[in-house]
C-alpha cells in the first residue's frame, strides 16, 4: 500500500504550539509512572556474509535496546521484547503480530540516544558492530484492561493491486482510533488524515471505514506480492500521533515508541497481516 488515498494531499495543517504541548504534557501524565535511565549500555552485532554495516548497526542497537530493559528491570516478558526486536531486524513482524504476547509486556523504552559505534575486527573471519546507548525506560504499573475490546471485520488476508480497503469497526468502550501500516520499505499513518479527523467511536455502535467518500487504495509497485501490517490502536482518550511528516510518512520506531508510551490499561491493539499482489 503505497499511498492508501487516491486523492493527492496538497497541504498538511501544521500542528499549532499549544496543541503539542498539550500533547506532550498528555503523553508524559500516562508514561510519567515508574520510568528510570539506564546509561553505557552496550549492544552488539556481527558483519559476517550477506550482513551490511548498516544492518549490522541496526541489530547492535536493538540488542542495546534489549539489555537496557533487562538493565532497568524489565524481567516480565522479556521474550516479548526480544520477539519484537528481532522482527525489527528481520523485517518480519508476522510472529510478532500473530502472538497475544506483545499487549503484556510490562515495559518498554520511551526514548534512547546512540553515545558511540565502532567497527572492531577481532581477526581476519569476524568483524563486530559495537554500540553503546544511554535509555529511558518505562515500567508499567497497570495491566491490560480485559474489559477494553475491539472488533474489526472486513479485513481479507489477500488483495489485489490498487483494489480497495474497507472494513467495520465496533468496540466495547467509547475510545478513539488510529490506523498505522508497515510494509517492508515503510510505514504510514492511514487513518486520521486529512481528510478524515479522529472521531470518538462510542461502545457498541458499528462504523464503517473510510468514514468520509475517499478510498484506502492498496497498491504495490513489486512484481512479487507485498506484504502490509495493520496496525488498529484504540485509546480510552484522544492521543495525536505526530511523528510523520506531511505525507503521513513515519518510521516504525516512531510508531511502537508512540504505542508503549500509552499505559497498557488505555489501549486496546489489533494487528493484521494482508498481501498484495499483481
Amino acid at each position: 500500500m503505497k499511498k492508501h488515498l487516491i486523492m493527492k494531499w496538497k497541504n498538511y495543517q501544521k500542528i499549532s504550539k499549544l496543541l503539542l504541548c498539550l500533547f506532550l504534557f498528555f503523553i508524559n501524565i500516562l508514561s510519567a509512572q515508574q520510568k528510570s535511565k539506564v546509561t553505557n549500555i552496550k549492544g552488539t552485532s556481527l558483519i559476517v556474509g550477506d550482513v551490511s554495516p548498516n544492518q549490522a548497526k541496526i541489530e547492535a542497537l536493538n540488542d542495546a535496546k534489549i539489555n537496557a530493559l533487562k538493565k532497568a528491570g524489565i524481567v516480565e516478558n522479556i521474550n516479548s521484547n526480544q520477539l519484537l526486536f528481532t522482527s525489527q531486524k528481520q523485517n518480519d513482524y508476522s510472529q510478532f503480530f500473530t502472538s497475544v504476547i506483545q499487549s503484556e509486556m510490562q515495559g518498554a523504552i520511551e526514548s534512547y540516544e546512540i553515545k558511540s559505534e565502532r567497527i572492531n575486527c577481532l581477526n581476519d573471519n569476524e568483524i563486530i558492530y559495537e554500540a553503546s546507548i544511554d535509555a529511558t525506560v518505562i515500567k508499567y504499573d497497570s495491566k491490560p484492561d480485559v474489559s477494553f475490546d475491539a472488533n474489526i471485520e472486513g479485513i481479507k488476508s489477500v488483495y489485489n493491486n490498487d483494489e480497495k480497503l474497507s472494513f467495520d469497526v465496533t468496540t466495547t468502550q467509547t475510545s478513539y482510533l488510529t490506523i498505522f501500516n508497515i510494509t517492508d520499505k515503510e510505514a504510514f499513518v492511514i487513518y486520521p488524515n486529512l481528510y478524515e479527523k479522529q472521531m470518538k467511536l462510542t461502545q457498541t455502535s458499528s462504523y464503517k471505514f473510510p468514514i468520509e467518500k475517499i478510498d484506502y487504495t492498496l497498491h504495490t509497485d513489486l512484481k512479487i506480492q507485498e506484504t502490509n501490517r495493520l496496525i488498529f490502536v484504540f485509546t480510552k482518550k484522544s492521543i495525536q500521533f505526530i511523528k510523520m511528516d506531511k505525507d503521513q510518512n513515519t518510521t516504525n520506531e516512531n510508531i511502537f515508541s508512540w504505542i508503549y508510551s500509552i499505559t497498557p490499561d488505555q489501549r486496546k491493539i489489533e494487528y493484521f497481516t494482508l498481501s498484495i499482489q499483481k
